[in-house]
């Protein structure tokens, strides 16, 4: 798959076939991720990978997160009740993907927003090779209103929680959103007025 086209024809997935992914894909996966970029190099990344048994009681853990969102997801899709009743589904199973990443970062000596950097570039390698892989996955934020519960799960002390993201075979194919424009300024070009 090539680069340009594996970044436009990317979406965020939310529904998945039941299916398993092989353990050699999601090594692939997690191999492209560790490729990103880090602040000093400093790979400040861990990533807990998850199927199985356990599972389960984490996505009743993660679904808790809903109702902190859901003010938010009231506000802003206001005029479009089917995309808040959609994403509660979401969270409260995940869209039944069979594997969770955990995307944590250790602190070190920058400032947090490097260390957030890092890890968000390691996602969005994830994110890319799940997608050429044939896999669909959703970055998600939301369930960081119950990190606690969540490391408390998994065992985790000495991180910092970043993102959960739910991936397997996907069983939709949502449209493309439309970019924003005005959001890249050109400065110094001959033709400063192309967006």
């Amino acid at each position: 798959m090539e680069l340009y086209e594996a970044i436009t024809q990317r979406r965020s997935i939310r529904k998945f076939k039941p299916d398993p992914v092989p353990q050699e894909v999601v090594h692939r996966i997690m191999e492209m991720a560790l490729w990103a970029p880090s602040g000093m190099n400093r790979q400040n990344w861990f990533f807990l990978v998850m199927t199985g048994e356990r599972k389960a009681a984490m996505v009743e853990i993660i679904g808790k997160s809903y109702r902190y969102v859901q003010p938010v997801l009231e506000e802003v899709f206001a005029d479009k009740p089917g995309a808040i009743k959609f994403t509660k589904q979401f969270f409260e199973r995940l869209g039944g993907a069979p594997v969770i990443v955990f995307a944590y970062y250790t602190a070190t000596r920058e400032k947090e927003e490097t260390s957030i950097q890092s890890v968000a570039a390691a996602i969005q390698n994830l994110l890319l090779a799940a997608h050429a892989e044939g896999l669909g996955a959703c970055w998600m934020t939301g369930p960081l209103h119950v990190a606690e519960e969540i490391n408390d799960f998994l065992g985790i002390r000495d991180k910092t929680l970043a993102a959960v993201v739910p991936i397997g075979y996907p069983d939709e194919t949502p449209p493309a959103p439309k970019r924003k424009t005005g959001r890249v300024v050109y400065e110094g070009f001959e033709d400063d007025s192309v967006e």
